[in-house]
């Protein structure tokens, strides 16, 4: 009977520890989003008295549906200083002739041969002429306020080479598959380099760099992870700076997502194995 008892007991501390967990991490995560939301409101109002040139990196191939929308959200930034170079990958829907459509002399265009988008991405940072660099994918749409808050992070923090910000996710199932379906989700997670190393916590359109560092390309032997491998050497040896505000919406619902293709477990396991301290 004694020991059923302190059975009992025990199972009953373990619940409570769980609930304060449960609780702690709530809390962080509250906390999180109201750092966030003071930041987003501090830089709206905030002048930013550099002025550098961001290059917005953008790769697409046959999503001739969903580009103009992504490239119209670059085009609407409260940051007037960008130039966004679109590659279109060997795409063979309606894509060139959207791209040759659009009447805007920041836009810069080019065409690669459907090696990949990692090989796209090279090309486009090869031809970007901006002091700092972004990027955004083709089914995703960047925060009016990013390009500004990317240029004010940097001058607030000169010493700093990668920064990183939050997402909003549209449905984190699909990206997190213990998460429970619910309405749209701000992401956004502390770094540490070792637990990067074994999950992702930034999407591409949420990373921005100075311009010119050596490990700023793109590993094209990856088919799918290159944009966390990226993240991982970019910040090997020195932390980013995490940068509480909001950088794109990602959304999961496109069709052809890379994130679902056949590399993807071996991809995973080759990220690891390269960026593991």
């Amino acid at each position: 009977m004694a020991k059923a008892r302190v059975n009992g007991a025990l199972r009953r501390l373990a619940a409570t520890a769980a609930r304060v967990d449960l609780l702690e991490q709530t809390v962080d995560e509250h906390a999180r989003h109201l750092h966030v939301r003071a930041v987003m409101d501090w830089v709206a109002h905030a002048t930013v008295r550099s002025t550098p040139l961001v290059s917005v990196v953008l790769p697409t191939r046959d999503r001739a549906a969903l580009l103009p929308r992504a490239v119209a959200s670059v085009r609407v930034q409260t940051y007037p200083h960008w130039e966004l170079l679109v590659v279109d990958d060997g795409s063979v829907d309606e894509t060139p002739a959207m791209l040759a459509g659009i009447a805007d002399t920041r836009v810069r265009t080019f065409r690669s041969d459907g090696g990949g988008v990692c090989g796209a991405r090279n090309l486009a940072l090869r031809r970007a002429r901006g002091e700092i660099i972004a990027y955004l994918d083709d089914d995703n749409l960047m925060h009016p306020g990013w390009l500004k808050t990317v240029a004010w992070g940097f001058e607030q923090r000169p010493e700093d080479e990668v920064l990183y910000g939050a997402f909003i996710a549209d449905d984190t199932p699909r990206i997190d598959p213990g998460a429970r379906r619910d309405l749209p989700r701000l992401c956004f997670y502390p770094y540490e380099h070792r637990a990067v190393a074994e999950t992702n916590i930034a999407d591409i359109g949420c990373i921005a760099h100075r311009a010119g560092l050596a490990e700023a390309h793109f590993d094209e032997s990856l088919r799918v992870l290159g944009d966390w491998d990226l993240f991982l050497r970019l910040t090997r040896e020195r932390p980013p700076l995490a940068l509480p505000a909001i950088a794109c919406f990602y959304t999961t619902d496109a069709p052809n997502r890379l994130n679902n293709g056949p590399t993807l477990a071996a991809e995973e396991a080759t990220v690891r194995a390269k960026n593991r301290r």
